[in-house]
């Protein structure tokens, strides 16, 4: 019988299921959220099932029915993401438990604007509701105005619900139709809330799509596998000119210190360059004379400053991943609490043009497999994945150098 169960706990393991609920309401008119649903697959990857419904069946029944579908599918091994892209609005809420007295929305493409006030629109309350009843991990991303807090829940007496005759009231939209009373009971666990805007404040478009969303995307690609609490922080960064603030909801229940953006999204490896080229320079590197231009068969000398005069590499990079190893065995001598190491007899040779040469300390010795020590040659050896996964799994110093090589 125990191994039955632990079968059966394996196999809910090994097929856990990761399911997007992908939803956009404002192709064109400066939002572009069409574009969106793009990004935000590209990031999530292969491994989702997705359900994507574009402005036509972003309908708030369409919404709600597959919220509430997944609600029976899913268990608590599974992984769920909804992604909102388009508009948000609020309307004052008619009570006096939303501390600011507004209810956030989702615009969906059935919104309706009655002789009572809005309808059709899926709002914070019933939100919180319909990912209460889903048991799996739930990632919430919001790219909307007014989007902050666009789960909690909002305790609400039906007593003192006011009808309201006029969608805007002193300027401000009025809701059309009754909360529900079971809206407050619900309890939201093992979820993470990203918004894109306080709940105040507009989020902003561009003919690319949403800004949240892009730079969403541009951390991912040039941070790599960081926390989200990481991602939130370089997110808000990318976006401070813009003047609206990203971030996670404070009634998250996942810690956004220990949620990374692997478990989520589809890392994309980075590439040698971006590790090489995304490392601040600490070592100072020179060629002699600190001349640039070279011709094909001189002498170059490359001489940099290290902590030590140890594990010192200078490589060349081809394209993004491709290199050569120049050489490894620098003569260092002390120097002002460092060492001034010196790589001679190195020969510039073709393809002509600017090359940018790296010289690279690590903490243990990097394994080029069975590259030898060379001056510059035109052999090249493809080691990139092996390179690129040692340096990330180190620490390194390095520093740069540009040479021109001419005919």
């Amino acid at each position: 019988m125990r191994w039955i169960l632990f079968l059966l706990l394996l196999s809910n393991l090994i097929w856990a299921r990761y399911v997007a609920l992908l939803t956009e309401t404002a192709s064109g008119g400066g939002i572009n959220s069409d574009k969106d649903i793009i990004t935000m697959k590209k990031l999530l990857g292969d491994r989702y099932e997705f359900i994507i419904l574009n402005q036509p069946e972003a309908t708030s029944t369409n919404i709600r029915k597959k919220l509430e579908r997944l609600a029976r599918e899913l268990n608590p091994n599974d992984t769920f993401v909804f992604y909102y892209s388009g508009h948000g609005d609020r309307f004052s809420s008619g009570d006096s438990h939303e501390a600011d007295s507004y209810d956030d929305f989702l615009v969906t493409s059935d919104a309706i604007c009655t002789s009572k006030g809005v309808k059709n629109v899926l709002i914070d309350d019933e939100l919180n509701y319909l990912y209460a009843k889903i048991r799996a991990k739930k990632i919430i991303i919001i790219d909307a105005c007014h989007s902050a807090d666009m789960q909690k829940g909002v305790k609400v007496e039906k007593n003192n619900i006011k009808p309201v005759f006029m969608c805007k009231r002193n300027g401000v939209l009025s809701r059309g139709f009754d909360i529900n009373p079971s809206w407050q009971n619900a309890k939201n666990r093992n979820f993470l809330h990203f918004g894109a805007s306080k709940e105040q404040e507009n989020a902003l478009g561009s003919s690319d799509g949403g800004r949240f969303t892009l730079a969403i995307a541009k951390t991912i690609k040039e941070r790599g596998n960081i926390s989200f609490a990481e991602l939130e922080k370089e997110v808000k960064r990318e976006l401070e000119r813009f003047r609206f603030h990203p971030s996670i909801s404070k009634y998250s229940t996942i810690d956004k210190y220990k949620l990374y953006t692997k478990d989520i999204f589809a890392i994309p490896p980075r590439n040698l360059r971006e590790i090489l080229d995304n490392k601040s320079d600490t070592i100072v590197v020179k060629t002699q004379r600190e001349k640039e231009r070279y011709k094909v068969n001189k002498e170059i000398a490359i001489k940099g400053y290290p902590k030590s005069d140890q594990n010192i590499y200078l490589i060349e990079l081809k394209g993004d991943n491709d290199f050569k190893l120049i050489a490894s065995k620098p003569k260092c001598i002390p120097l002002n609490g460092k060492y001034m190491c010196q790589f001679v007899n190195l020969k510039a040779t073709k393809p002509t043009g600017i090359s940018t040469i790296y010289m690279i300390q690590t903490q243990k010795p990097l394994d080029f497999r069975n590259s030898k020590d060379s001056v510059i040659t035109n052999e090249f050896f493809d080691s990139d994945t092996s390179l690129r996964e040692q340096l990330e799994s180190m620490d390194f110093e390095v520093g740069k150098v540009r040479v021109k090589t001419v005919l």
